[in-house]
């Protein structure tokens, strides 16, 4: 009897734990009366309840039926988006700051509303980075590591990459990457074509995917034809060269810093795009255009008082923003005239223009920290860029939201605000589908279930500041 007894108790004591419903074993987070825009198509939820419960989405419904014993937010007159995701941003801790500053710089991603980004460029301490995220060590976007750059010509200076002269390196090159971990490979310029389509031809029996530049030897249809995503817009110009043109060059990659290049652009016809863009969509290629990036560096080409005026001024040190802006001085040494320029820009913004109308997949990147435009700040200004090529605001989010996502493989955990998804959001004070600046108008930030409300981000923002003020510029070894 007393066994039968100690039975039916510790069964009592199984059924009752398993009642318990997941909203008492988790902290819950409810954010009411919000509008919500989910991402998954053109449309807003309004006056929802958006209930979080750990690190996930529990439901979204009407703000009524939102649970007790929450941690309540007032979401009326607030917008929530998903986290916005940079699909081309380095750390300055790459080569000019020390590799103790990357935690400084992963809260100024963060507290912009980054909640992932891909590091195009990589090396082992951000292999162990990313698993110190994962693992919630420490705050910070999700992190997607490329590789380190695979190229047919070492650069100067801090070289994070590999020389690739023959088909045998680069096979080799692929196995060592993806072994060592690294969840893409990145090519940059210089490789010949034999060797480019070696490292094609390796990623795809070793299941990497390869993304990044293509040089001067490669043609934009090479990258259609091994389905290559492409950064910069890297080799579209070239093809907008009639057939009569004394050039077979333009200004795509290094060719931007040659001025004799320059003088291609006075052939390019802009009537040769849509067919493209149609036959580059066909392909199924992805890009990642990095219009702000672009425009500021090579078309407006900013002047010193505008970039005092920019937020990310102050996070500089001296000798670190004097590194960083060091190229200034030598193109505008060789300044293509202001005609030049503008078709530059304007082209570029057809070419995005005509691929998304094509149905083409573009994700937005940032290229930051490059010329003062700090990781965080600058993916909202090429946010507006985007629009400012003629995309809508949904359509400029979508370069940030669903579509990184669905190029990650991972947009049945995150992208979109839909229960059972990964709680990266962002609360936002105004509107981002009437004017795409409102993104940076965050009132609040979500990362994985986490909620940082606006006074955190300040001080986390400002203390990151004076943490990188005072990055020395690191020496040359």
């Amino acid at each position: 009897m007393p066994q039968l007894l100690i039975h039916a108790v510790l069964l009592a004591l199984v059924q009752s734990s398993t009642a318990v419903p997941s909203t008492t074993r988790e902290a819950l987070l409810v954010i009411e009366h919000v509008d919500v825009i989910p991402m998954d198509r053109e449309h807003v939820l309004k006056d929802r309840a958006v209930v979080v419960c750990g690190e996930k989405i529990e439901s979204i419904g009407d703000a009524a039926s939102a649970p007790a014993g929450a941690k309540h937010i007032d979401g009326r007159g607030k917008w929530l988006v998903p986290g916005l995701a940079d699909m081309h941003t380095h750390f300055l801790s790459d080569e000019s700051i020390a590799e103790e500053y990357v935690e400084a710089e992963l809260e100024v991603i963060l507290m912009n509303g980054v909640t992932t980004m891909r590091n195009p460029i990589g090396k082992p301490s951000h292999l162990k980075l990313r698993e110190r995220i994962e693992k919630r060590e420490l705050d910070g976007p999700q992190l997607w590591v490329g590789s380190p750059q695979l190229t047919g010509k070492k650069t100067p200076g801090v070289f994070l990459g590999r020389e690739l002269k023959t088909e045998a390196e680069a096979r080799q090159a692929v196995r060592d990457f993806k072994r060592e971990g690294y969840d893409f490979l990145k090519l940059t310029d210089f490789l010949t074509l034999p060797v480019y389509q070696a490292i094609h031809d390796e990623a795809a029996k070793q299941k990497i995917t390869v993304f990044g530049h293509i040089g001067a030897n490669v043609s934009l249809r090479d990258a259609m034809q091994v389905g290559q995503q492409v950064e910069h817009l890297d080799g579209w110009l070239e093809m907008l060269l009639p057939d009569d043109a004394p050039m077979r060059e333009s200004v795509s990659g290094y060719n931007v810093w040659r001025a004799q290049k320059w003088e291609s652009i006075d052939w390019l016809d802009a009537a040769r795009i849509e067919p493209l863009a149609r036959e580059a969509v066909a392909s199924g290629m992805w890009s990642t255009p990095t219009l702000a990036f672009m425009d500021i560096a090579f078309g407006r080409v900013r002047r010193e008082d505008e970039m005092r005026a920019a937020p990310e001024w102050r996070f500089f040190s001296d000798e670190v923003r004097a590194w960083n802006t060091r190229g200034v001085p030598a193109f505008i040494k060789m300044l293509p005239s202001e005609e030049r320029r503008a078709k530059f820009i304007a082209l570029r913004n057809g070419i995005v223009k005509a691929l998304h109308d094509a149905g083409g997949k573009l994700m937005a990147g940032s290229d930051s920290p490059e010329w003062l435009l700090l990781y965080g700040f600058a993916l909202h200004r090429e946010l507006e860029s985007l629009v400012g090529a003629g995309l809508s605001p949904f359509a400029a989010l979508e370069c940030a939201t669903r579509n990184p996502h669905e190029w990650l493989k991972d947009l049945e955990q995150v992208g979109t605000i839909e229960p059972g998804k990964r709680a990266d959001l962002l609360l936002l004070s105004a509107n981002p589908l009437e004017n795409i600046g409102n993104t940076r108008s965050i009132a609040a930030i979500v990362v994985r279930g986490k909620w940082i409300d606006a006074e955190q981000i300040a001080t986390r923002l400002e203390t990151a500041r004076v943490r990188l003020a005072s990055a020395p510029l690191l020496e040359e070894k």
